[in-house]
């Protein structure tokens, strides 16, 4: 009897044991499944299943250093690179430093957001045919160049990519985006197309495909477009709004209504769709609903031209003259500028080495507030120019700006 009693808690330890390592093996196994299908999901070009796959891997083992490199990698494929950076960053504190993985996954973040050249070196070295990561290095140089308006460095690398490995979406999305940029409309139409046969889910094709069909005032085909986007993305007001815009003008403004009631249910305070409902009340010569939609419009987007024109031609109908001429001046000033980007867009793929044009176009982006596109343009003036010291002094003043004193007084020191 006594034997038995003894024998009981042995066999409870014994039991709890072999079911703690049932659960930790099934959990092995679980974790390595999330890892096999993230990878497999990247293998195929599809970051946000990726992306999916290796949470679930980090959720079973946060500590998982292989699934949170390429959780990094996903990530930075996806354009997060803020969850990239802070991925990358835990894997380093858990191997107590930089790791050759590591240290390309961090060099190629800096190349994707514009900033190429301190790695450059490196990561052209590491784009030869017998590197099994020149794909990635390839896309990341060919998506950081044209992130800072280097379009003669992203045209070639982007063509090198698609030479390389022809499959590759981001590639021969950056090159669409390229002639839409450049004004070959037909090109980037074609390339969108091809790009989506190849690959249906690819979200910024559609959205670049569809707004190809409404400047061409094809509105029929754009709203078959919006609606693919609408179906895969339910929740994207942007898709929403172009079916709403392309049902309106071609020629179906009830169901336009309904859809843009829609929209303002969702999201009531989108400053997009609050325009185009201030235009369908002005049509609707409803001039001071419209009125009070487009203030609301103006307080998120202030620096919108098409808002002003429209706040403008509202007041011009409620008789406030000298009102409307406030914001048709600012229509006016910002259209201009808008023109001088893309003038200065061009000329910088026609000079590449000039770093004054990009200093220009980030004026112009600052001026309009548009803080990140200004960055964008200066980290290009930098790759062309690196000493250049004008430069150095208006990225000292734009993160002045941003509220980032480190990088500020890091390159209000270079400028002297």
């Amino acid at each position: 009897m006594n034997r038995t009693r003894r024998r009981a808690p042995i066999a409870a330890c014994a039991l709890a044991a072999l079911i703690a390592g049932a659960w930790f093996a099934q959990r092995e196994v679980r974790v390595r499944l999330a890892r096999a299908a993230g990878e497999e999901a990247l293998a195929a070009y599809d970051f946000p299943a990726s992306r999916a796959h290796f949470a679930r891997a980090l959720e079973l083992r946060p500590s998982d250093r292989a699934a949170l490199l390429l959780a990094a990698r996903a990530a930075r494929r996806a354009g997060d690179l803020g969850a990239a950076r802070e991925h990358l960053a835990r894997a380093e504190q858990l191997a107590g430093g930089q790791t050759p993985e590591g240290k390309l996954e961090d060099a190629l973040r800096l190349a994707q957001q514009g900033e190429i050249g301190r790695d450059a070196q490196y990561l052209v070295a590491r784009a030869g045919a017998d590197d099994p990561d020149a794909e990635l290095v390839l896309e990341a140089l060919a998506v950081g160049a044209a992130h800072a308006y280097l379009i003669e460095r992203a045209e070639h690398w982007a063509r090198h990519l698609s030479a390389r490995f022809p499959k590759n979406p981001v590639g021969r999305l950056i090159r669409a985006q390229l002639d839409d940029a450049l004004g070959r409309r037909d090109s980037a139409e074609a390339r969108a197309r091809e790009l989506l046969a190849d690959f249906p889910n690819n979200h910024r094709a559609r959205e670049l495909l569809a707004g190809l069909l409404v400047r061409a005032q094809q509105f029929a085909a754009a709203a078959t477009e919006y609606e693919a986007l609408r179906a895969a993305r339910p929740n994207d007001p942007a898709a929403l709004l172009g079916l709403a815009r392309c049902r309106d003008r071609g020629g179906n403004p009830d169901e336009a209504r309904a859809l843009l009631a829609e929209l303002t249910a969702t999201v009531p305070e989108y400053g997009d769709g609050l325009l185009e409902r201030a235009r369908f009340a002005l049509k609707e010569n409803r001039a001071a609903e419209a009125e009070a939609l487009a203030r609301r419009a103006l307080v998120l987007n202030p620096n919108d031209h098409e808002v002003r024109y429209a706040l403008g031609l509202c007041l011009e109908r409620l008789n406030r003259p000298d009102e409307a001429r406030e914001h048709f001046a600012a229509f006016k000033r910002i259209e201009a500028d808008m023109k001088r980007l893309d003038e200065l867009l061009g000329a910088s793929a026609a000079r590449p080495s000039d770093p004054a044009l990009r200093r220009e176009a980030a004026s112009v982006c600052r001026r309009n507030g548009q803080a990140a596109e200004a960055l964008r343009w200066l980290r290009g003036a930098l790759e062309v120019a690196p000493t250049d010291k004008l430069t150095h002094a208006a990225l000292a003043d734009l993160y002045d700006e941003l509220g980032d004193a480190a990088r500020a007084a890091a390159h209000r020191a270079r400028a002297q």
